[in-house]
């Protein structure tokens, strides 16, 4: 296992749909993925579909390998290499530092953060375990991420703007923070629907640009590890869409296949750290997820709290304060002030195949068998592949 220099030079997710708008001729974006001019075009994200995972199966995926070849690159998710993060990173073009959602599960008030405010849960939008109490009016979306989306602009441009992702996903919170601007947002659960749905915007008259989200691969991720047999026969079912839109493709419209992370099998690297007293003490939080740790300390105890927490995971974990995570770039290139104090004052990255789990405060996902979000490449690293229309 390898991990990825927080400079590489590789692009990174946040330039994927950047590059996708000005394709289409929109102003003011930066086409770094050097994507040839397009009619309308599609980022089809699929949640979990690592570069890594891609290429070790070639099998299952002949269309998704063999497009790779061609017009596609592989770009960096980023840090961390989570869901809520990634989408954002794509929604804006801004990476984590800049956009402000800096976890799964990050401290957060509704001016940003104070020490009495609740763990925030990005997915769901509620007090992390506690589903019923959303955080909807104390961490207002728009508030948490208050940047302008690639949909905003490119709408205010005269763009037709689209999403096509399932029905929970629709006006919620993560919805509202990252993918707000969108001009119509189709409901479409299934890949079949999936497919169809991208078509229809493909044909239209008018330039469009759309974003399209598929989950069922990371579910079995999830559930069962990748590699695994659930996981393949998504990953079977997952290359024949992408074959299927490749040949119904029209000329002039392009289509962008990509993930948000990569995925590690930590079923063998399972570290509790709610059965280590030590690791609370000098604490007042713990969030992120099993790959990457948000420690928040009381006042001037992060030195110390740092100390501990790498004793203990020892060579599980590279564990660094706040400051050494900015200094090194780990949320990119620059954090603004507002989103420092949503990191955590101490921040632990796995290592290897680790999975800092809490069997008690996360009892559901400290039985997954795939995780993702630190450094490893096979999480952090995801393709950006490339359909172009001929017909």
């Amino acid at each position: 296992m390898s991990e990825l220099d927080p400079h590489s030079s590789l692009p990174p997710l946040s330039s994927v749909l950047e590059s996708v708008a000005a394709s289409l001729g929109a102003a003011d974006f930066d086409n770094r993925l050097r994507l040839v001019p397009a009619h309308s075009a599609t980022v089809l994200l699929i949640d979990g579909l690592g570069a890594e995972l891609v290429a070790a199966h070639p099998v299952d995926a002949p269309n998704l390998n063999a497009a790779s070849l061609d017009h596609s690159t592989v770009v960096a998710a980023g840090f961390p290499a989570t869901t809520s993060v990634s989408l954002t990173s794509l929604s804006t073009g801004r990476t984590v530092g800049q956009h402000g959602m800096v976890g799964y599960t990050f401290r957060a008030g509704a001016d940003g953060l104070v020490p009495q405010s609740p763990i925030l849960n990005t997915l769901r939008w509620c007090v992390h375990g506690d589903h019923d109490h959303d955080l909807l009016h104390v961490a207002v979306p728009e508030d948490i991420q208050s940047g302008t989306t690639i949909f905003e602009r490119c709408r205010a441009q005269g763009f037709i703007t689209r999403q096509i992702v399932p029905g929970h996903h629709i006006g919620s919170g993560l919805s509202r923070a990252a993918f707000r601007g969108a001009g119509q947002v189709i409901a479409a659960e299934k890949l079949d629907e999936l497919r169809v749905a991208i078509l229809a915007e493909m044909t239209g008259r008018e330039p469009t640009l759309a974003y399209a989200y598929y989950g069922g691969l990371d579910l079995a991720g999830h559930l069962e590890g990748p590699g695994s047999e659930s996981w393949r026969e998504q990953l079977r079912l997952i290359d024949e869409m992408v074959g299927a839109l490749a040949d119904e493709l029209p000329a002039g419209r392009q289509i962008v296949v990509t993930g948000d992370h990569g995925m590690v099998d930590t079923s063998t690297g399972r570290f509790d750290i709610d059965t280590h007293h030590e690791l609370t003490i000098g604490t007042t939080a713990v969030a992120g997820e099993a790959r990457v740790r948000h420690i928040y300390t009381e006042r001037g105890a992060a030195p110390d709290v740092r100390s501990v927490w790498q004793e203990t995971l020892g060579d599980r974990a590279t564990v660094v304060t706040r400051e050494e995570a900015i200094d090194a770039g780990w949320f990119g290139p620059a954090v603004t002030e507002r989103h420092k104090v949503r990191i955590g004052d101490v921040i632990a990255a796995a290592r290897g195949v680790t999975a800092m789990v809490r069997s008690v405060v996360e009892p559901l996902e400290s039985q997954l068998v795939g995780q993702h979000g630190a450094w490893d490449s096979a999480e952090q690293l995801v393709p950006a592949i490339v359909l172009r229309g001929t017909r």
